[in-house]
């Protein structure tokens, strides 16, 4: 059998509703050839296959195996070297920050989403396997693909030689009827209860709205799973009083989500530090304004299309964007136009198509 070109190594992929499933969803969609290359993939008929199937896996793998995926391992338990020894690519990519161990002669690029638990780790386990086991990975590949211009940054600040990073931009899918009015009074924020979601500043800046406007028509509404952080917002949202004002959801499905959306006034991303915060773009997609923390990547990205709030200022920034969204019409069209030309110029085809022109091209 001839030499592949390219293998796309899929083996940490969970089908689950998290940024980095999308972000290879929406890789495999908008890829600009067919067929596919190859991948490597989970299966459920064996333990691992090599296919050109644009279907990812829709169902769970088993409790181990999703257990060596949490910990980036999965590939050691699976015989890489065999099942492409009939079919050796010339070139790997991983949409993960992940290297295979297996085949260290192949040139290998890699994707870094972020270094968050360097920074605002979840737990212990996150902040050592960041420090001590990515490096790793990150050293060993030709290149590493940074999704925004700030991760790029952080790779150099942890020694990384800038020759051997590259930036490439996520993108989401343009959508075919996008709102142009608000239908209601909601504020939405997508995001887990984790350290570096700061959803406690959303209930500050919540609470400040309340008392400059009592009769807001509408609440603060969390779309994300609970965490080490649940207890303490609980606790704070009783001490602001926000009980009744505040929605917490755990998950929606993504005709729900888009429901909620197009009855909201805008979302809200409250974070102190992200690698590229995906909501923020796919509201903005479907029309909907949006409010984010000043933190680098939203600067980067979002510094004329979204209102930008502080982070030391327990809310009141905050608390008054959104006054004057809902009192200023104009704004809110400005807010909603400018979102939309922000997504139409980050595009999953456009990141597709430079990722695969990347690939195609020489490697360092």
């Amino acid at each position: 059998m001839s030499a592949a070109p390219l293998l796309i190594n899929l083996l940490p992929y969970r089908p689950e509703l998290t940024g980095l499933s999308r972000y290879v969803q929406r890789l495999l969609a908008a890829w600009p050839e067919r067929p596919l290359p190859m991948q490597l993939r989970l299966s459920s008929a064996g333990p691992a296959e090599v296919s050109r199937s644009p279907d990812l896996p829709s169902e769970q793998h088993s409790t181990w195996m999703r257990r060596l995926q949490a910990q980036a391992l999965v590939q050691h338990a699976v015989p890489v070297r065999r099942l492409l020894r009939d079919q050796l690519p010339e070139r790997i990519y991983s949409p993960y920050t992940d290297w295979l161990w297996a085949l260290p002669q192949l040139p290998q690029v890699i994707t870094c989403h972020d270094l968050t638990p360097l920074y605002l780790p979840n737990s212990r386990r996150a902040h050592w396997r960041s420090r001590l086991w990515l490096p790793q990975h990150m050293q060993r590949a030709c290149l590493v693909v940074a999704i925004s211009r700030s991760v790029a940054d952080q790779l150099i600040a942890t020694g990384l030689p800038a020759q051997r990073i590259t930036v490439v931009l996520n993108g989401v899918e343009p959508v075919a009827q996008p709102i142009s009015v608000p239908a209601g009074g909601d504020c939405v924020v997508l995001a887990r209860h984790a350290r570096n979601k700061n959803l406690a500043l959303a209930l500050d800046g919540f609470a400040r709205l309340l008392a400059l406007s009592p009769s807001w028509p509408g609440q603060l509404v969390v779309v994300g799973t609970r965490d080490r952080c649940t207890p303490a917002l609980f606790r704070q949202q009783r001490e602001l009083g926000l009980e009744g004002r505040v929605r917490w959801i755990e998950r929606l499905n993504e005709s729900q989500l888009q429901e909620l959306l197009r009855s909201a006034l805008c979302l809200i991303s409250p974070s102190l530090m992200e690698g590229f915060d995906y909501p923020l773009l796919e509201a903005q997609a479907l029309g909907l304004p949006t409010l984010a923390s000043r933190i680098p990547v939203h600067e980067e990205l979002h510094h004329e299309a979204a209102l930008l709030f502080e982070l030391q200022d327990y809310g009141h920034t905050m608390a008054n964007q959104l006054l004057r969204l809902s009192r200023e019409p104009a704004l809110w069209r400005q807010l909603s136009q400018a979102g939309l030309r922000n997504a139409l110029a980050h595009t999953s085809q456009r990141q597709a198509r430079e990722l695969h022109q990347l690939l195609q091209g020489p490697l360092p």
